[in-house]
């Protein structure tokens, strides 16, 4: 990244956060409420390609979706 759009890029994100638009950095790492055992079944559900095929089913059923 040049010098030049690196400050661009810095100054935006500086108004953005001086705005309220831009959140701080998560200060703990992920962790995920979920059980062991949901995240097992979750896995599998996007593992298998169901959770694929029924994604395109929602969006064939309303094509906005896709772009919300």
């Amino acid at each position: 990244m040049s010098p030049e759009l690196s400050e661009a890029v810095e100054r935006a994100r500086k108004g953005a956060r001086e705005a309220g638009e831009l959140l701080d950095p998560p200060t703990e790492p992920f962790r995920s409420h979920l059980s062991p055992e949901v995240q097992a079944v979750v896995r599998e559900w996007r593992d298998s390609g169901d959770f694929d095929r029924a994604l395109a089913e929602v969006i064939a059923d309303d094509p906005d979706l896709a772009t919300e």
